[in-house]
C-alpha cells in the first residue's frame, strides 16, 4: 500500500510539474540549425486564459489510527479507530487555462484555510482514557487537468500534488490517588507539514464574458505518518508475555471538500 501511495504521489507530481513549467513560461523557444529553405507550415498560437477566484464550502475529514502493536487496545496488535468530522473551508485560488492543438488544459494553484477536526476515545475501548485526535489548519494544492465546454458550461478534471499543515495526537489519561493527569511517556503530539496527492472535478457555468461560477470536488489523501509511544519502556509493549519496549500508531489523514466559487477571467 505504501509503494502504490508513493507511485500515485510521483505521477500526480510530474503531472503537477510539468503543467506549472507551462503556467510560468507561456513561450519556450528552442535554438537549432535552419534548413535553407524550410517548408512553409502554419503553427496554431498557443491561447492562454488567466483567471482567479475564492472559495468556500464544506469539507470532510477522513481519519484513522492503527495501534500496531497493541498497546492500547491490551494485546490486539493491529486493531484501527476511525475518526471522522465536518467543518468549512474557504480560501483563494490563480490558475491559467491554454488550448494546445485543440486540447484545453489547465494549470491551477489554492490556498485553502480550515478549521476541520476529528477525534476518538475508542483506541482503549474498554478504558476510554486515551483520545485520538487529528486537525487540519490550511492546505495548499498545485494541480493540472483538461476540460470540456458543454455550450455555456466547462467540466473539467484536475490532479496534482498538496501540502497541508496537519496535527495529529494521542493523549492517555492516568488516574491515580491525586487525581487524573496526562501521562506523557504514552501520549504524543506532532504539528508538521506534510505531502500528499490530489485527484478533483468540477464544472463551471459562465456568468458574463469575465465571471464564471464553479462547483468543485477534491479528494486529497496524505497517506500514513508513524508516531512512538511507551518511550521509556517502562510499561510491557502489548500484552502480558510481550517485551518492555516502545510502541507505535500509524496515523492516516484524509479529506474531501466540496467548494463553490467565483471566478474572475482576466
Amino acid at each position: 500500500m505504501l509503494i502504490a501511495n508513493c507511485r500515485v504521489k510521483l505521477l500526480a507530481g510530474s503531472l503537477a510539474v510539468f503543467l506549472l513549467a507551462l503556467f510560468i513560461i507561456p513561450n519556450v523557444g528552442f535554438a537549432g540549425t535552419v534548413l535553407e529553405d524550410p517548408p512553409r507550415r502554419e503553427v496554431e498560437p498557443i491561447s492562454f486564459d488567466n483567471y482567479a477566484g475564492v472559495f468556500i464550502g464544506p469539507g470532510f475529514m477522513r481519519n484513522q489510527i492503527i495501534d500496531v502493536d497493541g498497546f492500547a487496545d491490551w494485546g490486539n496488535p493491529g486493531s484501527v479507530s476511525k475518526y471522522d468530522d465536518t467543518g468549512f473551508v474557504g480560501g483563494v485560488l490563480v490558475g491559467r487555462k491554454f488550448d494546445v492543438s485543440g486540447l484545453a488544459l489547465r494549470v491551477e494553484l489554492d490556498g485553502t484555510l480550515t478549521n476541520v477536526s476529528a477525534s476518538t476515545d475508542k483506541l482503549d475501548p474498554e478504558g476510554l482514557d486515551e483520545t485520538a485526535e487529528s486537525e487540519f489548519s490550511w492546505i495548499i494544492s498545485a494541480r493540472g487537468g483538461v476540460e470540456l465546454e458543454v455550450g455555456r458550461v466547462t467540466v473539467f478534471l484536475t490532479t496534482g500534488l498538496a501540502f497541508a499543515d496537519i496535527s495529529n495526537s494521542v493523549t492517555d489519561i492516568d488516574s491515580g490517588d491525586s487525581g487524573s493527569m496526562e501521562d506523557p511517556d504514552d501520549s504524543f503530539s506532532k504539528d508538521s507539514t506534510e505531502m500528499g496527492w490530489v485527484i478533483g472535478a468540477g464544472a463551471e457555468a459562465e456568468l458574463s464574458d469575465a465571471w464564471a461560477l464553479r462547483l468543485e470536488g477534491l479528494y486529497l489523501d496524505f497517506g500514513e505518518s508513524t508516531h512512538l509511544v511507551n518511550r521509556s519502556a517502562n510499561n510491557r509493549c502489548c500484552g502480558p508475555e510481550t517485551p518492555r519496549r516502545a510502541a507505535s500508531y500509524e496515523v492516516e489523514n484524509r479529506i474531501s471538500t466540496a467548494r463553490l466559487a467565483i471566478i474572475r477571467r482576466f
